[in-house]
């Protein structure tokens, strides 16, 4: 399903020179495009959680994945900039209901040090989808057009929702599950009042300023600023996301063992060292060296994933485990929409790609401060789980 939702969020940034030049659309016009997305993403964050912390997951996840995948299709339709916005926004809304339904089945059926590791092999998807995702979409896209490269996948996410109905099991919501010995209760409230929702909240949206901004650009600043032809650059701009999907393994098995404890330092370390695989592709002089550049950056900024959502599922109360991770990937869509319509400013206005690779690089360096800043609170709920388990 995840696998999915990626080969479907990675065939705008693909398409995008085709769709700008037969939509008449600037940079900046089309960071708005892409953001809609996120928008609707965004909006769906808490509500979908708390559909699934109250219903349970299984028929969440169905109605994502044919909502989205009926959108994915019509956005070959698209003929206006206003049109191209409203289906990706509801297109969004698709693909937001389900992540609080995921994480939530996470949380119950994986032991707390196992949810680094687990969560990156279902995360995997994020960085399989783009790294298969991207070179079909381009071979779509040159041999068949924009338009029908939509349909395809359409036609794609409709086949995997008939497989969920089929075998995905069936879960009862979460009734049983009691908040742990001095956590507060479950809801919007109950979440709201935890420092340490903000604190992923916050760290989240600075990730994700880079992180889309690294999934929805690459493939143009491959293009514009390295000058490599567009069936190529699908090719070449591959790479970073298989590098994406070891780093996830590796760092999500790091995440349920050596660093267990302190699964929020290794999340920042991650974002620091994809800060600096960013910096080396902006300044190489080859494209040789920037590749590197973006893969030693993608190893690092999907690397982050595992250990970040198992501290946030460690951290959310037991019968709220929807709403608090929906809640922090609202923040983080957010921090996705305002930084593709800054990136696309900043493409336009400098004409190239240099001021937003800056501007990813530094909201990679703040989220990876605040992640230390979490630390306190993961070991303070350790403790308060260690004692619950006397």
């Amino acid at each position: 399903m995840m696998l999915v939702a990626y080969l479907d969020r990675i065939n705008m940034p693909v398409a995008a020179s085709s769709m700008m030049a037969a939509l008449h659309l600037t940079k900046t016009q089309w960071g708005f495009a892409l953001s809609a997305f996120t928008l609707g993403y965004a909006i769906m964050q808490a509500p979908g959680g708390h559909f699934a912390d109250k219903y349970g997951s299984r028929w969440i996840l169905i109605s994502a994945i044919v909502i989205w995948s009926i959108f994915t299709g019509l956005t070959g339709l698209a003929s206006s900039l206003a049109m191209l916005i409203a289906i990706r926004v509801i297109f969004g809304f698709g693909e937001g209901i389900e992540n609080g339904a995921q994480y939530r089945l996470v949380g119950l059926y994986f032991e707390p040090k196992e949810r680094a590791f687990a969560n990156s092999i279902f995360l995997s998807a994020l960085a399989l989808g783009p790294a298969f995702g991207t070179p079909i979409a381009a071979w779509l896209v040159a041999g068949w057009g924009w338009e029908r490269m939509f349909g395809v996948f359409a036609v794609a996410g409709l086949a995997v929702s008939a497989i969920l109905i089929a075998l995905l099991p069936r879960d009862k919501p979460a009734t049983a599950a009691e908040p742990s010995k001095g956590s507060p209760g479950g809801g919007f409230a109950g979440v709201l009042k935890l420092p340490s929702s903000w604190l992923c909240a916050g760290s989240y949206f600075l990730f994700n300023a880079a992180f889309w901004g690294f999934l929805s650009w690459v493939p143009n600043y491959l293009r514009e600023d390295r000058h490599i032809p567009l069936v190529k650059s699908g090719m070449v701009g591959a790479l970073p996301y298989f590098a994406g999907f070891v780093g996830m393994m590796l760092a999500g098995y790091l995440g349920s063992s050596v660093f267990a404890n302190r699964r929020p330092v290794l999340v920042a370390a991650c974002y620091l060292l994809a800060a600096g695989g960013l910096l080396i592709a902006l300044t190489a002089g080859s494209v040789f060296v920037c590749l590197c550049g973006l893969c030693f950056c993608g190893f690092f900024l999907y690397g982050g994933f595992g250990p970040f959502w198992a501290v946030a599922i460690d951290l959310a109360p037991p019968n709220a485990r929807g709403v608090f991770t929906g809640s922090v990937n609202c923040c983080g869509q957010i921090g996705a929409f305002g930084s593709q319509i800054i990136i696309g400013f900043l493409a336009d206005r400098m004409k190239s790609f240099s001021g937003a690779i800056l501007f990813m690089t530094g909201a990679l360096i703040c989220s990876a401060m605040v992640m230390l800043a979490l630390q306190r609170f993961f070991k303070a709920q350790e403790s308060l789980l260690a004692d619950n388990g006397r």
